[in-house]
């Protein structure tokens, strides 16, 4: 049986800032309130998280303070990401293995939410970036 869900489930949708203040102005300007923020080390990053009203895709500002991200787009930031939900990322990761598809990390990250979180490697998506996450 596949854990590639069928109907997949689109968990946020993650857009590059290039600084802090960069992201406070895309908040006041689309009046986007801040639900929660975290820093993830893996990706050195700060990554916010917007109110979205329920049953909607969030949104995540994400903010580098370093890493390649930093450089995402010469350094302008962008639509960077989509992120589609699954319940067991360990297994998802196995069976894209077996597909040959490459992961960004060997291993589920701590996101910044309660969730882990892995990438599709863009390599195997001519480019597109797809992250796949788990919420606990």
């Amino acid at each position: 049986m596949s854990l590639l869900p069928t109907e997949p489930k689109v968990h946020h949708v993650g857009i590059v800032q290039p600084d802090m203040q960069s992201a406070e102005n895309f908040m006041e300007l689309f009046n986007h309130e801040e639900d929660y923020r975290g820093f993830v080390e893996a990706f050195s990053c700060w990554c916010i998280f917007l109110k979205a009203p329920a049953n909607q895709t969030a949104i995540e500002l994400v903010v580098p303070v370093g890493g390649p991200l930093a450089k995402f787009n010469k350094g302008t930031g962008g639509l960077h990401h989509y992120a589609l939900q699954t319940d067991d990322i360990v297994g998802l990761q196995a069976e894209l293995a077996g597909k040959d598809i490459r992961m960004l990390e060997d291993e589920p990250v701590k996101g910044a939410g309660n969730f882990l979180c892995n990438f599709v490697h863009p390599i195997s998506t001519r480019g597109i970036i797809v992250e796949y996450v788990q919420v606990f």
